[in-house]
Protein backbone atom coordinates (compact mmCIF):
# COMPACT_ATOMS: atom_id res chain seq x y z
CA UNK A 1 0.00 0.00 0.00
CA UNK A 2 1.50 3.24 -0.99
CA UNK A 3 1.12 5.83 1.63
CA UNK A 4 0.69 9.80 1.94
CA UNK A 5 2.62 10.26 4.86
CA UNK A 6 4.44 7.56 7.78
CA UNK A 7 5.55 8.78 11.30
CA UNK A 8 7.88 7.35 13.37
CA UNK A 9 8.56 7.34 16.99
CA UNK A 10 6.97 6.99 20.42
CA UNK A 11 2.75 6.53 21.02
CA UNK A 12 1.76 6.73 24.48
CA UNK A 13 -0.83 7.10 27.25
CA UNK A 14 -0.92 10.37 29.40
CA UNK A 15 -1.78 10.62 32.59
CA UNK A 16 -2.98 14.54 33.11
CA UNK A 17 -3.18 15.47 36.61
CA UNK A 18 -4.20 18.51 37.91
CA UNK A 19 -2.24 19.71 41.46
CA UNK A 20 -3.87 21.90 44.19
CA UNK A 21 -1.44 24.91 43.90
CA UNK A 22 -3.11 25.63 47.69
CA UNK A 23 -0.78 22.82 48.66
CA UNK A 24 2.33 24.21 47.32
CA UNK A 25 4.54 27.15 47.15
CA UNK A 26 3.79 29.91 45.39
CA UNK A 27 4.69 29.65 41.64
CA UNK A 28 7.75 31.22 40.87
CA UNK A 29 8.96 33.51 37.64
CA UNK A 30 12.36 33.99 37.53
CA UNK A 31 14.75 35.25 34.46
CA UNK A 32 11.12 34.71 32.51
CA UNK A 33 11.04 30.88 33.13
CA UNK A 34 7.58 29.57 35.10
CA UNK A 35 8.39 27.20 38.04
CA UNK A 36 6.05 25.50 40.51
CA UNK A 37 7.37 24.74 43.77
CA UNK A 38 7.06 22.10 46.50
CA UNK A 39 8.98 20.96 48.96
CA UNK A 40 10.77 16.75 48.80
CA UNK A 41 8.25 14.78 50.79
CA UNK A 42 5.24 16.65 49.99
CA UNK A 43 2.27 14.84 49.37
CA UNK A 44 0.13 17.17 47.22
CA UNK A 45 -3.68 16.88 46.46
CA UNK A 46 -4.68 16.94 43.16
CA UNK A 47 -8.06 18.37 41.75
CA UNK A 48 -8.92 16.42 38.71
CA UNK A 49 -6.99 13.73 36.60
CA UNK A 50 -7.80 12.20 33.34
CA UNK A 51 -6.02 9.88 30.54
CA UNK A 52 -5.75 9.65 26.78
CA UNK A 53 -3.90 8.74 24.04
CA UNK A 54 -0.11 10.88 22.71
CA UNK A 55 2.65 10.52 21.83
CA UNK A 56 4.50 12.74 18.93
CA UNK A 57 4.09 10.41 16.05
CA UNK A 58 0.88 9.25 17.26
CA UNK A 59 -0.45 12.60 17.08
CA UNK A 60 0.76 13.51 14.11
CA UNK A 61 -0.90 10.32 12.64
CA UNK A 62 -4.15 10.96 13.77
CA UNK A 63 -3.81 14.59 12.69
CA UNK A 64 -2.93 13.92 9.36
CA UNK A 65 -5.50 11.56 8.80
CA UNK A 66 -8.05 13.96 10.40
CA UNK A 67 -6.45 15.99 7.13
CA UNK A 68 -7.19 13.21 4.61
CA UNK A 69 -4.16 11.92 4.53
CA UNK A 70 -3.67 8.14 4.47
CA UNK A 71 -1.42 7.38 6.62
CA UNK A 72 0.33 4.58 9.42
CA UNK A 73 3.11 4.84 11.90
CA UNK A 74 5.95 2.85 12.65
CA UNK A 75 6.20 2.58 16.43
CA UNK A 76 6.39 0.09 19.05
CA UNK A 77 3.91 -0.57 21.94
CA UNK A 78 3.46 -3.34 25.19
CA UNK A 79 1.21 -6.12 25.16
CA UNK A 80 -1.00 -4.16 27.88
CA UNK A 81 -4.31 -2.91 28.51
CA UNK A 82 -2.64 0.50 27.16
CA UNK A 83 -1.13 -0.72 23.88
CA UNK A 84 -4.98 -2.27 23.59
CA UNK A 85 -5.86 1.29 23.94
CA UNK A 86 -3.55 3.21 21.70
CA UNK A 87 -4.94 0.12 18.75
CA UNK A 88 -8.09 1.01 19.47
CA UNK A 89 -7.70 4.82 19.15
CA UNK A 90 -5.89 4.62 16.07
CA UNK A 91 -8.18 2.34 14.40
CA UNK A 92 -11.00 4.80 15.15
CA UNK A 93 -9.58 7.41 13.55
CA UNK A 94 -8.47 5.50 10.62
CA UNK A 95 -4.14 5.34 10.63
CA UNK A 96 -2.97 1.87 9.36
CA UNK A 97 -1.16 -0.31 12.32
CA UNK A 98 0.41 -2.45 10.19
CA UNK A 99 3.61 -0.87 11.05
CA UNK A 100 3.14 -0.87 14.67
CA UNK A 101 4.93 -3.58 16.40
CA UNK A 102 3.90 -5.08 19.66
CA UNK A 103 6.63 -5.76 22.21
CA UNK A 104 5.43 -8.89 24.72
CA UNK A 105 8.25 -8.46 27.11
CA UNK A 106 7.83 -4.28 27.85
CA UNK A 107 5.30 -2.43 29.18
CA UNK A 108 3.33 0.48 26.98
CA UNK A 109 5.64 4.39 27.48
CA UNK A 110 3.75 6.62 29.31
CA UNK A 111 3.91 10.03 30.94
CA UNK A 112 2.77 12.27 33.84
CA UNK A 113 1.51 15.35 32.33
CA UNK A 114 1.62 18.20 35.30
CA UNK A 115 -1.22 20.79 34.14
CA UNK A 116 -1.05 24.33 35.11
CA UNK A 117 -3.03 27.72 33.98
CA UNK A 118 -2.95 25.92 30.49
CA UNK A 119 0.76 24.93 30.67
CA UNK A 120 2.28 21.79 31.56
CA UNK A 121 5.55 20.15 33.09
CA UNK A 122 5.90 16.65 31.29
CA UNK A 123 7.36 13.40 33.40
CA UNK A 124 8.34 10.62 30.11
CA UNK A 125 9.29 6.87 30.17
CA UNK A 126 10.35 5.87 26.96
CA UNK A 127 9.90 2.28 27.12
CA UNK A 128 11.55 1.58 23.67
CA UNK A 129 14.79 2.88 22.18
CA UNK A 130 15.47 4.11 18.30
CA UNK A 131 16.95 0.78 17.71
CA UNK A 132 13.38 -0.70 18.63
CA UNK A 133 11.94 1.06 15.61
CA UNK A 134 12.90 -1.26 12.79
CA UNK A 135 12.63 0.68 9.16
CA UNK A 136 11.42 -1.35 6.25
CA UNK A 137 13.59 -1.35 3.09
CA UNK A 138 10.30 -1.71 0.99
CA UNK A 139 8.52 1.73 3.12
CA UNK A 140 6.23 2.67 0.24
CA UNK A 141 5.20 6.16 1.11
CA UNK A 142 5.48 9.82 0.02
CA UNK A 143 6.73 11.44 3.23
CA UNK A 144 8.20 10.14 6.59
CA UNK A 145 7.52 11.92 9.66
CA UNK A 146 10.18 11.67 12.24
CA UNK A 147 9.36 12.61 15.68
CA UNK A 148 11.80 13.24 18.72
CA UNK A 149 13.49 10.17 19.57
CA UNK A 150 15.65 8.90 22.48
CA UNK A 151 19.23 8.50 22.50
CA UNK A 152 21.17 6.24 19.81
CA UNK A 153 19.34 8.02 17.45
CA UNK A 154 22.13 7.93 15.36
CA UNK A 155 22.23 4.85 13.25
CA UNK A 156 18.52 4.92 13.44
CA UNK A 157 19.12 8.48 11.56
CA UNK A 158 21.82 6.85 8.99
CA UNK A 159 18.83 4.64 8.03
CA UNK A 160 15.95 7.73 7.30
CA UNK A 161 18.77 9.32 5.21
CA UNK A 162 19.86 6.52 2.92
CA UNK A 163 16.01 5.87 2.55
CA UNK A 164 14.73 9.02 1.81
CA UNK A 165 18.03 9.15 -1.25
CA UNK A 166 17.06 5.64 -2.37
CA UNK A 167 13.60 5.89 -2.06
CA UNK A 168 13.16 9.86 -2.87
CA UNK A 169 10.85 9.49 0.49
CA UNK A 170 10.05 13.44 1.64
CA UNK A 171 11.06 13.87 5.28
CA UNK A 172 9.53 16.11 7.78
CA UNK A 173 11.86 16.30 11.26
CA UNK A 174 10.80 17.41 14.61
CA UNK A 175 13.61 16.47 16.72
CA UNK A 176 13.28 15.87 20.28
CA UNK A 177 15.32 16.72 23.36
CA UNK A 178 17.83 13.92 22.59
CA UNK A 179 18.86 15.68 19.66
CA UNK A 180 18.58 19.16 19.75
CA UNK A 181 20.94 18.80 23.03
CA UNK A 182 23.63 17.19 20.44
CA UNK A 183 23.68 20.11 18.00
CA UNK A 184 23.22 20.39 14.60
CA UNK A 185 26.13 18.35 13.91
CA UNK A 186 25.14 15.21 15.31
CA UNK A 187 22.26 15.33 12.72
CA UNK A 188 24.70 13.73 10.41
CA UNK A 189 23.35 13.87 6.79
CA UNK A 190 19.42 13.94 7.33
CA UNK A 191 19.21 18.05 7.59
CA UNK A 192 20.36 18.17 4.01
CA UNK A 193 17.91 15.78 2.35
CA UNK A 194 14.82 17.53 4.85
CA UNK A 195 11.72 18.79 3.17
CA UNK A 196 10.88 20.44 6.62
CA UNK A 197 12.11 20.65 10.48
CA UNK A 198 9.65 21.59 13.17
CA UNK A 199 10.53 23.42 16.23
CA UNK A 200 9.55 25.61 19.18
CA UNK A 201 11.24 28.83 19.82
CA UNK A 202 13.27 27.64 22.70
CA UNK A 203 14.31 24.63 20.81
CA UNK A 204 15.39 26.83 17.74
CA UNK A 205 17.23 28.58 19.46
CA UNK A 206 19.57 25.86 21.34
CA UNK A 207 19.76 24.18 17.99
CA UNK A 208 20.99 27.22 16.14
CA UNK A 209 23.55 27.74 19.27
CA UNK A 210 22.57 31.49 19.64
CA UNK A 211 23.00 32.87 23.38
CA UNK A 212 21.10 35.70 24.90
CA UNK A 213 17.95 37.16 23.19
CA UNK A 214 17.99 36.45 19.54
CA UNK A 215 16.72 37.32 16.39
CA UNK A 216 14.16 34.90 15.51
CA UNK A 217 15.11 35.52 11.78
CA UNK A 218 19.12 35.23 12.61
CA UNK A 219 17.66 31.37 14.25
CA UNK A 220 15.96 29.92 11.78
CA UNK A 221 18.53 31.16 9.03
CA UNK A 222 21.18 29.41 10.87
CA UNK A 223 19.31 25.88 10.54
CA UNK A 224 18.51 26.99 6.94
CA UNK A 225 22.10 27.11 6.27
CA UNK A 226 21.99 23.06 6.97
CA UNK A 227 20.65 22.26 3.88
CA UNK A 228 16.60 21.68 4.90
CA UNK A 229 14.43 23.26 2.52
CA UNK A 230 11.92 24.97 5.17
CA UNK A 231 12.08 26.03 8.48
CA UNK A 232 9.23 26.07 10.72
CA UNK A 233 8.80 27.90 14.03
CA UNK A 234 6.11 27.78 16.39
CA UNK A 235 5.93 30.78 19.39
CA UNK A 236 2.80 29.52 21.47
CA UNK A 237 0.74 32.82 21.71
CA UNK A 238 3.04 34.98 19.79
CA UNK A 239 1.86 32.39 15.99
CA UNK A 240 4.47 31.24 14.04
CA UNK A 241 7.21 31.85 11.38
CA UNK A 242 8.40 29.84 8.49
CA UNK A 243 11.65 30.08 6.67
CA UNK A 244 11.81 28.86 3.18
CA UNK A 245 14.75 29.12 0.24
CA UNK A 246 13.52 32.71 -0.82
CA UNK A 247 10.74 33.97 1.89
CA UNK A 248 10.55 34.45 5.52
CA UNK A 249 6.54 34.78 6.72
CA UNK A 250 5.30 35.18 10.49
CA UNK A 251 1.33 34.37 11.39
CA UNK A 252 0.03 35.69 14.25
CA UNK A 253 -1.88 33.33 17.04
CA UNK A 254 -5.54 32.15 15.73
CA UNK A 255 -7.94 33.01 18.87
CA UNK A 256 -8.32 30.04 21.31
CA UNK A 257 -9.18 29.70 24.94
CA UNK A 258 -6.45 28.01 26.55
CA UNK A 259 -7.12 25.00 28.64
CA UNK A 260 -4.15 22.84 28.30
CA UNK A 261 -1.38 22.95 25.72
CA UNK A 262 -0.36 20.04 25.53
CA UNK A 263 -0.56 18.50 21.75
CA UNK A 264 -0.26 21.94 20.50
CA UNK A 265 2.78 21.81 18.42
CA UNK A 266 1.54 18.22 16.91
CA UNK A 267 -1.53 19.77 15.98
CA UNK A 268 0.29 22.34 14.31
CA UNK A 269 2.55 20.34 12.71
CA UNK A 270 -0.04 17.88 11.49
CA UNK A 271 -2.20 20.46 9.43
CA UNK A 272 0.65 21.81 8.02
CA UNK A 273 2.01 18.93 6.56
CA UNK A 274 -1.73 18.23 5.34
CA UNK A 275 -1.54 21.57 3.60
CA UNK A 276 2.18 21.07 2.61
CA UNK A 277 1.45 17.55 1.06
CA UNK A 278 -1.83 19.17 -1.16
CA UNK A 279 0.68 21.77 -2.29
CA UNK A 280 -0.91 24.68 -0.59
CA UNK A 281 1.33 27.53 -0.08
CA UNK A 282 3.63 28.44 2.68
CA UNK A 283 1.28 31.07 4.48
CA UNK A 284 -1.46 28.57 3.97
CA UNK A 285 -0.02 25.88 5.69
CA UNK A 286 0.72 27.96 8.29
CA UNK A 287 -2.82 29.20 9.05
CA UNK A 288 -3.94 25.61 9.09
CA UNK A 289 -1.51 24.87 11.95
CA UNK A 290 -2.28 27.64 14.42
CA UNK A 291 -5.81 26.70 13.34
CA UNK A 292 -5.44 23.35 14.59
CA UNK A 293 -3.58 23.95 17.38
CA UNK A 294 -5.63 26.71 18.81
CA UNK A 295 -8.42 24.09 18.45
CA UNK A 296 -6.15 21.42 20.74
CA UNK A 297 -5.50 24.15 23.46
CA UNK A 298 -9.07 24.31 24.29
CA UNK A 299 -9.33 20.67 25.20
CA UNK A 300 -7.50 18.28 27.78
CA UNK A 301 -4.81 16.18 25.84
CA UNK A 302 -3.43 16.20 22.31
CA UNK A 303 -5.97 14.66 20.20
CA UNK A 304 -9.20 15.61 21.44
CA UNK A 305 -9.47 18.55 19.53
CA UNK A 306 -7.67 18.34 16.89
CA UNK A 307 -9.74 19.28 13.34
CA UNK A 308 -10.32 17.44 10.16
CA UNK A 309 -10.00 19.69 6.81
CA UNK A 310 -13.07 20.80 6.11
CA UNK A 311 -13.50 22.04 9.96
CA UNK A 312 -9.53 24.32 9.36
CA UNK A 313 -10.92 25.67 5.66
CA UNK A 314 -13.86 26.82 7.24
CA UNK A 315 -12.63 28.55 10.01
CA UNK A 316 -9.32 30.26 7.83
CA UNK A 317 -12.66 31.52 5.74
CA UNK A 318 -14.59 33.17 8.32
CA UNK A 319 -11.13 34.66 10.45
CA UNK A 320 -8.93 37.55 9.29
CA UNK A 321 -6.13 38.17 11.11
CA UNK A 322 -5.10 41.41 11.97
CA UNK A 323 -2.27 42.78 9.97
CA UNK A 324 -0.31 43.73 12.42
CA UNK A 325 0.47 40.15 12.95
CA UNK A 326 1.22 39.20 9.44
CA UNK A 327 4.84 39.55 7.92
CA UNK A 328 6.12 38.36 4.37
CA UNK A 329 9.36 39.44 3.42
Amino acid sequence: MKYDLVTIGDVMRDVFVFPSISEMEKPLKRDGEKFLLFEHGDKISISNSTQSIGGTAGNVAVGGAKMGLKTSILSVIGKDNEGEEIISVLSRAKVDLSKLKIDRTKKTSFSIIISYEGERSILVYHCFEPKDFELPKNLNTDWLFVGPLGADYGSLYAKITALAAEKNISIALNPGSAQIKDGINAFGGLLRVAKIIFLNKEEAQELSGLKGVANIRDIMTIIKKTGVENVIVTDGKDGAYAQTADNFYKIGPYPGHRIDSTGAGDAFTSAFLGGFIRGEKIFTCLQYGVTNSASVIEKIGAQEGLQSLESIKKNIATYRWPSSTLRFE
